[in-house]
């Protein structure tokens, strides 16, 4: 990394006066655009976009600064290759599960986090003050709290969670390498599998051994979302159903669901709202379980499956 300052090299590349480059950088935390998406669990998420100003200069730490952080192999979330279906097919062959959650995993990532990870890996190669437009680059300010934090909805999110999370992941890894356990992480669901009866109930002692002893960051476990299971029940992971076989679905009341929303679209009794959702919901189990939209294919016909994924809404 060169010595010129952050604030430097963002003035080179954005060409942009040393004045706008301050209001920008002063601005970024509290210039978040808030919303709510309902959960499939209940209640709602709440999403929080930075301004677009903001989006420039977070894509540009992402490309020049947050990629040359380490990232372990466990995560599973958030980077080239990575889907939900890899994730689900490394579990895919063994009869225990374990499952566990993180509570609000991105807020919990403070501004105080970064730095200390950023100081970790790069040393003296970054000024305090470097240090300090990074966080409030990357951190939203909520009015509630008197400190920075990671939000879900903003670009660098992901990247950064991935590499303050690796000293977990790497301790993790260790411990399931000598015990016979396959781990990943996908953003903040934990998963655990073996082959190996009884030793799912060992994980949650050592993962919150090492929660406990991390510096950085302060985690909580999501107690409604700890899950122990075998082949004898239902198993999911993100979301996907692993089946007996070794193979990863979607699951029969999705398959129910898509099949019943197909049909009303044949008979014209379909809004364009649930089009939208069922052109989203085809193209999930395209990507997932190709073999089930081979036999849409052959119930309803090419055609009008491929009327689904070219419809459009009509203006009105």
């Amino acid at each position: 990394m060169s010595q010129l300052t952050i604030r430097q090299k963002l003035l080179d590349f954005f060409t942009i006066s040393d004045e706008q480059l301050n209001r920008i950088i002063v601005r970024s935390p509290h210039t978040y655009k808030q919303y709510n998406i309902p959960k499939k669990s209940g209640g709602f998420r709440k999403i929080s976009q930075p301004a677009r100003a903001t989006k420039h200069l977070q894509h540009w730490l992402m490309s020049n600064i947050f990629n040359e952080l380490n990232i372990h192999r466990a995560a599973a979330a958030y980077q080239e290759g990575c889907s939900i279906k890899k994730n689900a097919q490394y579990h895919s062959n063994n009869s225990y599960i374990a499952k566990f959650d993180f509570i609000s995993f991105f807020p919990s990532i403070k501004g105080a986090d970064i730095k200390a990870h950023l100081i970790r890996h790069f040393g003296d190669q970054l000024t305090e003050n470097d240090l300090n437009d990074i966080v409030r680059i990357s951190c939203i300010k909520l009015t509630e709290r008197s400190d920075f934090s990671l939000t879900i909805g903003a670009p660098c999110s992901p990247i950064i969670s991935n590499s303050i999370m690796y000293e977990f992941d790497r301790r993790v890894v260790d411990w399931c390498s000598e015990n016979n356990v396959r781990y990943t992480r996908y953003a903040d669901d934990l998963t655990f599998s073996t082959n190996i009866q009884g030793t799912t109930s060992h994980i949650e002692k050592h993962i919150r051994d090492i929660v406990r002893d991390l510096e950085y960051p302060s985690l909580r476990f999501n107690r409604k979302k700890t899950i122990q299971i075998s082949k004898k029940y239902r198993r999911t992971v993100t979301g996907l159903i692993l089946t007996n076989d070794g193979n990863v679905s979607i699951g029969r009341s999705r398959k129910r669901e898509i099949s019943s929303l197909i049909h009303k679209f044949t008979i014209k009794q379909l809004p364009d709202a649930e089009v939208s959702r069922l052109q989203g919901l085809l193209g999930f189990s395209k990507g997932v379980e190709p073999e089930f939209i081979f036999r849409m294919n052959k119930k309803y016909g090419k055609a009008v499956i491929s009327a689904i994924f070219s419809y459009r809404k009509k203006d009105k």
